[in-house]
C-alpha cells in the first residue's frame, strides 16, 4: 500500500487541476483526491502512474511512502 506525502501536494500539482491529472492516468478525480490529501492508499502501478505524470524523471519514493505489504 502506498500513501502520498501530503507535503508534496502543491509541488506535485505545480498548477494542474486534479481532474485533469485523473483522466490522464485513469482514476476518478474524487479517488485522486483522497489518495492526494493521505486518506486512501493506492497500489504500486497507480502510485508509478501519478508519479511518472507529475514528472517523468521523479521516482514513486518522492511522493509516496509504503506502508505494511
Amino acid at each position: 500500500m502506498y500513501y502520498f506525502k501530503e507535503t508534496e501536494k502543491a509541488r506535485a500539482l505545480s498548477g494542474r487541476t486534479i481532474t485533469y491529472v485523473a483522466k490522464k492516468i485513469g482514476v476518478t478525480a474524487p479517488f485522486l483526491t483522497s489518495v492526494l490529501n493521505g486518506k486512501r492508499h493506492c497500489s504500486k502501478l497507480t502510485a508509478y502512474c501519478i508519479t511518472k505524470c507529475l514528472c517523468q524523471e521523479s521516482e514513486i519514493e518522492e511522493y509516496f511512502y509504503k506502508k505494511g505489504e
